[in-house]
């Protein structure tokens, strides 16, 4: 089995995010049990604003599970999201996970996957798009680090709150979907591969006709203090039976 989960947002300091943090844990303990990799792509942390994260007390219990799964025989991938992309390979590594690009394709036996954290297919929001490539300026990311933490951790809690706060009219909820265009675009490039992203919350399963041919697009969830969602992929399942399946946790 193969499972992919996006959109956790680890935090900590509320009973939510504890409630969310034992999701997690308990997620990557089935993991143990049932996959043999795991792609977590993009968003598992609310924000991550330089790897002195490493030493938060709060994160210790995922730091050792993912070490456990790791050490275990399991594959872990990560994928940069928009509120995790300063987690350096570095911190990674000690972790023993293996980084993956923005879009990364998958190629198994009989099947590919273009995977992707999903804000490059949001297109639309021009700003957001400006902003992006700001954020992932190397220059601007050397300088951002220099700044004390405290200062950084102060920074990163504003840009969630106004990042929540543009999400509350219909116009710009609209504008933070993906774009139609951009999403056949890069089904094209990718040869008509089945696609699994999150970052827009919205979670469904998209069936495209891009250039006549069918082409899946999955969108995983973010998750709740109630609810985990992830997908899996069993390459012992019939195809007609459905290999990628939703699970929740």
């Amino acid at each position: 089995m193969i499972f992919f989960a996006s959109d956790v947002h680890l935090a900590s300091g509320t009973p939510a995010a504890e409630a969310i943090t034992a999701r997690f844990l308990s997620f990557l303990e089935r993991a143990r049990r049932e996959a043999s990799a795991v792609y977590l792509l993009g968003d598992i942390f609310e924000y991550w604003v330089g790897d002195e994260e490493l030493k938060r007390r709060k994160y210790q219990p995922v730091f050792s599970a993912l070490r456990e799964l790791t050490q275990a025989g399991v594959a872990v991938y990560f994928m940069a999201g928009n509120r995790d992309f300063l987690l350096s390979d570095q911190a990674l590594a000690q972790l023993g996970i293996h980084h993956l690009p923005d879009p990364y394709v998958l190629s198994l036996p009989n099947w590919q996957f273009v995977l992707s954290h999903g804000d490059l297919y949001c297109t639309d929001d021009v700003a957001y798009q400006r902003y992006r490539a700001t954020v992932h300026d190397p220059k601007i990311q050397a300088k951002f680090l220099g700044y004390p933490y405290w200062v950084r951790r102060l920074i990163a809690r504003w840009l969630r709150w106004r990042s929540e706060g543009r999400r509350t009219d219909a116009q710009t909820l609209e504008m933070t979907d993906v774009s139609e265009a951009t999403v056949e675009d890069e089904a094209r490039h990718h040869g008509y591969a089945t696609m699994i992203h999150g970052h827009t919350h919205r979670p469904a399963t998209h069936d495209l006709i891009v250039d006549g041919i069918h082409v899946e697009r999955w969108v995983l969830a973010d998750w709740s203090p109630e609810r985990g969602e992830y997908l899996a992929w069993d390459e012992r399942a019939a195809a007609e039976d459905g290999r990628l399946t939703r699970h929740t946790i």
